[in-house]
């Protein structure tokens, strides 16, 4: 019985102690800090660095299947990533509609930091949400990922910005007009072909 008893104590100590250890295991958080990452500060240090880059970027493009590319100079990069600058996006302006979660996903090897709308956001904000993925190793930045929606009533828009630092970026734009199938417009902006 003496026996018994202690198995059934030993048990319950160590069921005790895992649960305990499973609720302190870092889980994705909402963040208490307004402080956002700076993302188009990021994005303008990206382009100054492209500015004094020696490259000849390759912009390809694919509208439903059909793909084409063309060489471009340095000039056309700022117009190309001007969607990723505009609007801006930092904590001053956004924190009143934006939370911080973060987590480390393991499939990735980055941790991610995810921005998403905590109450209704106005018609005229054309930012819906956005994802900063980090290298758990050198804490650099290895991409960016933004969602914009265009709001038309006759073909509504919705722009995936892609940024991978030191590689590329990428515009997909899913417009749907109505009664027709969603065209999909892709992007590519690529300067570093070592990816």
């Amino acid at each position: 019985m003496l026996k018994f008893i202690f198995i059934l104590s030993t048990a319950a100590i160590i069921t005790a102690g895992c649960q305990q250890r499973k609720s302190t295991q870092p889980q994705s958080h909402r963040a208490i800090n307004k402080n956002f990452f700076p993302v188009t500060q990021y994005l303008l240090g990206q382009l100054n660095e492209l500015d004094s880059l020696p490259i000849t970027p390759l912009k390809i493009t694919n509208i439903n299947g059909r793909i084409d590319s063309i060489w471009m100079t340095k000039k056309d990069i700022r117009p190309f990533a001007l969607p990723f600058i505009n609007p801006v996006i930092d904590s001053s302006l956004l924190h009143n509609f934006f939370s911080e979660t973060s987590f480390l996903d393991q499939t990735l090897n980055a941790f991610t930091f995810s921005y998403d709308p905590v109450k209704q956001l106005p018609d005229s904000m054309e930012v819906k949400r956005w994802d900063i993925y980090v290298d758990p190793g050198n804490n650099e930045v290895k991409r960016i990922y933004i969602v914009k929606q265009l709001n038309n009533d006759i073909s509504p828009q919705t722009i995936q910005l892609t940024w991978k630092s030191g590689f590329y970026c990428q515009i997909t734009t899913i417009t749907e007009k109505k009664g027709a199938s969603p065209e999909i417009k892709e992007e590519k902006l690529i300067w570093n072909f070592s990816d």
